[in-house]
């Protein structure tokens, strides 16, 4: 094993404990260490490590594995996962495929990192300097109210490593992973609603998404995850839980795909419909023209709905304009923009039972992509920014069969450019019509020097890696922009 190897190596992760048709979970390739307990007892400190690894297993049930062959290789939930986005879950949580390809990459990398957390001090944590401390300190006694289980002060950047803070209760209210599961496990009632899933590790998961800073960043981009405002029976209401997490996705994909809640919630669903064999459909999305009253009262009728479902730990706060940004007031997407067998779910009445739809089997996962160990990274501070990247991929999204330019040696051409990103092709050798190369031949090979390569702290990612696609002579990089985009020589 090389010395690069070794030092990102680092224990496994796995699900807690057995079910009927759970899943088996790879191991896990760890880079987030967690390098303090402020102020929090023996007992605390034990939750949570336990939090932090029945975090990184819902976020790893987000993720579809193929390949299961190449599972035991180097880097498996990356090199071999995806967010198979053709289905109810992802559809769910964060729209449909016609407006949510440009945010695909986000999502899916949020998820990769989500699932790339470890509780401990190791080499891996000095080689990245991945470090996250965690508090039950509350300096600001935001805790007092009674209201928070954890948050995360994005300001606050005086301790030199992200810091967030758990409260009392964090302990005392809400379960542990494996509590809500031995409950659900033990009530098929409860397997028809997510929001009985909702435990100390969905919180943590929920915290380490709000991380904005440093290279401990789980969700990419300069504002990372938040949690967005919806104007709901005409008032401003924060996006928490399944309901209010599924009605912004039929509203605004981007916001999805940057809302915490809506990636904790589409992991835990993940989880629960490979755990048990079933989709759990409840919490039904919220009625924006309906009242929060009338909404919640609803929630509280719905099938497997339980006392944890409508817990009260969702903070105090008043919407600030100023603090918290624009609040979404768009009308939800037409049922035009979704597949046939979804279009009941959005086309319902708000006094309608929740339909049951018959998914198909969804997108065939594949990856055709390098071993991401061969990837050379070249991110400096001239390189092109995370987020344009990360829309550059929604061109190569939009159509992945599509063809390539048959380029001639020592020429290059954009397969996707935004802004200052250009995934690029950099053709070796005149390419003939021998070659077969499609948009998602290169989206796989620009995906891993995407994943090896960037650098949250400064939102900068660059790099290249040999294209392995038969008769395809070339480099795949991810480049700055420079002027007009090249042609291929032609």
């Amino acid at each position: 094993m090389s010395l690069t190897l070794f030092l990102l190596w680092i224990a496994a992760t796995a699900i807690a404990s057995p079910a009927p048709a759970a899943n088996p979970v790879p191991q896990v390739t760890s880079q987030t260490g967690f390098t303090e307990y402020i102020s929090c007892s023996d007992d605390q400190i034990g939750i949570l490590k336990k939090s932090a690894k029945d975090a990184v297993t819902l976020a790893l049930a987000g993720l579809d594995y193929i390949n299961d062959e190449l599972i035991n290789g180097d880097y498996p939930q990356f090199a071999h996962s995806q967010v198979d986005f053709s289905k109810q879950a992802a559809i769910d949580f964060f729209g449909p495929e016609a407006q949510n390809y440009p945010h695909q990459q986000r999502i899916f990398d949020s998820m990769y990192k989500a699932g790339d957390a470890y509780p401990g001090w190791g080499f891996s944590d000095w080689w990245h300097n991945r470090y996250v401390a965690l508090s039950c300190l509350d300096p600001k006694g935001i805790c007092k109210s009674g209201k928070y289980g954890a948050y995360f002060d994005t300001a606050n950047r005086d301790y030199g490593y992200p810091l967030v803070e758990f409260c009392p209760e964090f302990f005392t209210v809400l379960v542990s992973h494996d509590e809500a599961v031995k409950k659900i496990d033990e009530d098929q009632n409860l397997q028809q609603n997510v929001a009985n899933l909702r435990s100390q590790a969905s919180t943590f998961m929920h915290e380490l998404l709000h991380i904005n800073w440093g290279t401990a960043q789980e969700c990419p981009g300069k504002k990372a995850c938040r949690d967005n405002w919806q104007i709901i029976g005409d008032k401003p209401i924060k996006t928490y839980k399944s309901g209010r997490a599924k009605l912004l996705a039929q509203r605004d994909v981007l916001l999805a795909a940057q809302n915490n809640d809506n990636l904790v919630y589409y992991a835990m669903t993940k989880f629960m419909e490979k755990r048990y064999n079933q989709y759990p459909k409840y919490p039904s999305a919220w009625d924006p023209e309906k009242s929060r009253e009338e909404n919640e009262n609803r929630e509280k009728e719905e099938p497997g709905a339980s006392a944890a479902s409508v817990s009260d730990l969702e903070g105090d706060d008043v919407y600030n304009e100023a603090e918290h940004g624009s609040v979404v007031e768009s009308p939800k997407y037409p049922s035009s923009n979704y597949p046939n067998w979804y279009k009941p779910l959005v086309e319902r009445s708000f006094e309608d039972e929740t339909p049951t739809v018959d998914q198909p089997l969804g997108n065939t996962l594949s990856y055709d992509g390098p071993n991401i160990n061969d990837v050379i990274c070249e991110t400096t501070d001239g390189s092109p920014e995370i987020d344009d990247c990360i829309n550059a991929f929604g061109t190569l999204k939009m159509n992945p069969q599509g063809g390539t330019i048959q380029g001639k040696k020592d020429t290059g051409w954009w397969a996707g450019y935004i802004h200052s990103c250009a995934l690029s092709i950099s053709y070796k050798e005149d390419w003939t019509e021998d070659c077969k190369a499609t948009s998602n031949d290169v989206d796989d090979h620009a995906s891993a020097i995407f994943e090896a390569c960037q650098n949250p702290g400064n939102n900068k990612v660059g790099g290249r890696v040999r294209f392995i696609k038969d008769n395809c002579p070339a480099e795949i990089q991810i480049i700055k922009t420079d002027g007009s985009p090249p042609m291929g020589g032609n």
